[in-house]
């Protein structure tokens, strides 16, 4: 029995973490703050004091119960972009909820290029532009653009677009 090692090295020639930016958090706030109110206001009045008197943990039950689930998704709303000597790796949250790897040896094309969120994408996040690239971006108009050698692309968002297309451009050329 032979046993085959390989070499895939853990270590990131790249690494770029994103948050989204902060009126996001703040919408998110905002709804958890609405669903609480919602919660109290369409309560009876009798019947929410009776329950604080029998349990005056009950606002604090509520409060907690409405805003533990989008403080989490809060904590989870980061983008990491990694390139390693072989893969580019992307994906979404501090546990990746979403991820997207892509190896290197699929790379055709790379560029650094400027694009309208809102209007090319719909937004922030992973998901279609307009014109068919798959798009993983958290913040910001600026990001690269990758041809892959099927003629699909991807872009992905980057605070420091050319400097993460330099490390792709080359990484992909010490494969070949």
């Amino acid at each position: 029995m032979s046993i085959v090692m390989v070499n895939r090295s853990p270590v990131a020639i790249y690494r770029e973490e994103q948050w989204f930016h902060g009126w996001i958090y703040a919408v998110l706030l905002g709804v958890a703050g609405l669903a609480l109110g919602a919660v109290l206001w369409s309560c009876d009045p009798n019947s929410l004091i009776d329950a604080l008197r029998m349990h005056r943990a009950f606002p604090l039950a509520i409060a907690v119960g409405l805003s533990v689930p989008p403080m989490l998704v809060v904590g989870l709303l980061r983008m990491t972009t990694e390139v390693h000597p072989t893969e580019l790796r992307i994906w979404f949250g501090l546990v990746p909820t979403y991820r997207h790897v892509v190896s290197l040896t699929e790379i055709r094309g790379v560029e650094p290029v400027q694009y309208r969120p809102l209007a090319d994408c719909g937004g922030w996040g992973f998901l279609r532009s307009r014109n068919g690239d798959r798009v993983f971006t958290a913040r910001g108009d600026q990001g690269v653009r990758i041809t892959l050698h099927d003629g699909s692309t991807l872009l992905i968002g980057s605070q420091r677009p050319e400097e993460l297309a330099r490390t792709l451009d080359q990484a992909v050329r010490d494969l070949s």
